[in-house]
């Protein structure tokens, strides 16, 4: 009987999310789930004593060897232990880690943002430059195939969930839904100011959403939805004109251009005193005549 009761508590969820039971195994494999838990996890990752415990007890296992281990793997040990355990004294915070030749400060976020740097420093030199084996020719898909043309807008000096990161825009063109003629004027008539006659392309923006690919959808599935109205033969609204209001705003007004007639040159007012442009204008021809005679000296 204890035995099932033992058995129906057993806990079937993936072992990274289980740091208690990580005690005992290989240093490499808690690395490695130390590693997958960060990756599983994302934004909710937040480390627990079983975690650290874990990770830190494989550090003297690693130094045992004689040949020890590869300076970036005891590194990232280190900078674990420095980041996440908190009863390190303080003045031991300042001390350079082990196996590192990098200058470790001992206090605030800017050893952590310093490293973060030069690891996305070194991505770029020597990791990403083999991504170029995988290059593939760019062949663009066909306007009919995809009529949707996306438009993303990002700004990385913001944050990601601000209204003009979120916002999305979508374009299509009349010509790439293949509608038929009684269908594409239902269709004008269901998009309403969204659908540009001059240029027959239906054009639409949502930023309504926290998150870029809620809004991409709600885009995607609002022109599904013109376009499975638009082909409904139970009333294709023939008898409904097509309302062109919208198309005055996009409409521009020329400019009013001053006659050439009307100019009068001679009229304009004169400049009394140019003193202070001449004593510029002095100053910098001296200074661009000394640097002539230093050069070709």
């Amino acid at each position: 009987m204890m035995l099932r009761v033992a058995k129906r508590f057993q806990s079937n969820a993936p072992l990274y999310l289980n740091p208690h039971m990580w005690q005992g195994l290989p240093a490499d494999q808690v690395f490695e789930l130390h590693k997958l838990r960060q990756q599983k996890l994302g934004d909710k990752y937040t480390p627990t004593d079983e975690e650290r415990h874990a990770v830190l007890s494989t550090v003297s296992a690693l130094s045992s060897g004689k040949q020890g281990p590869k300076l970036d793997y005891v590194y990232a040990l280190d900078n674990f232990k420095e980041k996440y355990m908190n009863n390190v004294p303080v003045a031991q915070r300042s001390d350079a880690q082990k196996l590192s030749n990098v200058e470790v400060l001992g206090r605030g976020d800017t050893p952590h943002i310093k490293r973060r740097h030069e690891h996305l420093t070194r991505v770029a030199a020597y990791e990403m430059p083999l991504l170029a084996k995988f290059a593939q020719e760019y062949v663009p898909s066909k306007p009919k195939e995809s009529p949707l043309q996306m438009t993303y807008h990002t700004d990385f000096s913001d944050d990601s969930t601000s209204k003009f990161n979120r916002k999305v825009s979508v374009q299509v063109r009349l010509a790439d839904l293949a509608l038929t003629k009684p269908q594409q004027h239902k269709f004008k008539l269901l998009a309403g100011n969204k659908f540009n006659l001059d240029t027959n392309v239906f054009h639409m923006s949502c930023s309504r959403y926290p998150e870029s690919a809620q809004n991409a959808r709600f885009l995607v599935e609002t022109v599904g939805k013109l376009v499975e109205a638009a082909k409904d033969s139970s009333d294709d609204f023939a008898d409904i004109p097509v309302d062109p209001r919208h198309m005055r705003y996009h409409i521009k007004k020329p400019q009013p251009k001053f006659p050439e007639e009307w100019k009068r040159p001679e009229d304009a007012p004169q400049a009394k005193h140019k003193v202070v442009n001449r004593l510029v204008d002095q100053v910098i021809a001296k200074k661009d005549q000394q640097y002539l005679d230093d050069i070709s000296a």
